[in-house]
């Protein structure tokens, strides 16, 4: 069955789009997360459309880490020298090996790209035929895990693609809030950057361009930039490696820092109980499963549910 976008209609001028991490999710899925997400809205969930973005259909969680191949074990090898700390480096660096193959696939990469533009297409159709003022419109975006590295290249690729009609300046779409929860963009940035001409098209890949990430914006014909989302923010914990976190240290090279961004918050997790390097490695070895996606229950430190949970007003405030 071909993939398909979402469509709905909206009962408010507000919308959100979810989008998840790795595994191969589809519709039904995610439920308890998006029941915490209304639960984070409180009665604003009643008139708020929530989308989410089912990607895997393209992108095979199995059959595409199989294809990889040799190259997964350069990038992870790479991901083990970066990591400073003996008792995690390598088996860590393995860990998040799952979450982060498929950037070295550019097939997959613009596949979900296209994917996720073609949703946020239809979520702007849903809104004028519902006749939703363009200027009152307001779409927030959630997203985990390798879920960040997909919206951010997706949204800096529509900023200045002109085909795609979803620029901030000349098409007017800018983005009420982007919430990256746990986001390994900038781990992936220092990965690619190391690895160098391995990585696959790399001219396309939004992560490693300028002297640092940024904002999504659009060059003005009249001099200066339009940006694509007013507010960014970015959530991760002080126990998440994807997120830039070693046992409570920050690595700079993969924690995600933006010039211009909303808000920076780094959790304190030390009441997941995990009181050591090896408690640390063990739940997230745990969290591995045979020829499977990872599972990461809410007593992972990088579990969606408990960023959720854990941030549930601010998610309100910024939300509604």
């Amino acid at each position: 069955m071909p993939w398909t976008p979402q469509s709905q209609p909206w009962t408010s001028n507000r919308a959100i789009l979810l989008v998840h991490g790795i595994g191969n999710a589809a519709p039904g899925d995610y439920k308890e997360l998006l029941e915490r997400v209304k639960t984070a809205l409180g009665p604003a969930a009643d008139t708020t459309v929530i989308y989410q973005l089912w990607y895997d259909q393209i992108n095979d969680w199995v059959k595409g880490k199989l294809q990889v191949g040799s190259l997964l074990q350069q990038a992870v090898n790479t991901l083990s020298d970066s990591i400073d700390d003996a008792e995690l480096g390598e088996t860590m660096a393995e860990v998040i090996g799952d979450v982060l193959w498929p950037v070295l696939v550019a097939e997959a990469r613009a596949a979900v790209r296209d994917a996720f533009l073609a949703q946020v297409k239809r979520m702007l159709l849903d809104a004028e035929e519902s006749n939703v003022d363009p200027l009152e419109r307001k779409i927030s975006i959630i997203c985990h895990s390798l879920g960040c590295f997909h919206t951010y290249e997706a949204l800096h690729h529509a900023a200045v693609m002109g085909t795609h009609t979803l620029r901030p300046g000349s098409d007017g779409v800018v983005f009420e809030n982007v919430i990256f929860m746990a986001s390994p963009v900038q781990l992936i940035r220092t990965v690619a950057d190391r690895m160098g001409p391995l990585v696959p098209n790399r001219r396309w890949l939004y992560a490693v361009k300028g002297d640092a990430l940024a904002i999504p914006s659009e060059p003005l014909m009249l001099g200066g930039e339009a940006t694509s989302v007013k507010r960014w923010i970015s959530i991760t914990g002080s126990l998440d490696p994807v997120g830039g976190h070693f046992f409570r240290r920050r690595a700079d090279w993969g924690y995600m820092k933006v010039d211009g961004q909303f808000a920076a918050l780094v959790d304190d997790q030390q009441l997941l109980g995990i009181d050591s390097p090896a408690a640390l490695l063990k739940t997230f070895l745990d969290s591995r499963r045979p020829d499977a996606p990872p599972m990461f229950g809410i007593a992972n430190p990088h579990s969606w549910e408990g960023y959720v949970d854990r941030h549930a007003d601010r998610l309100r405030e910024w939300l509604t």
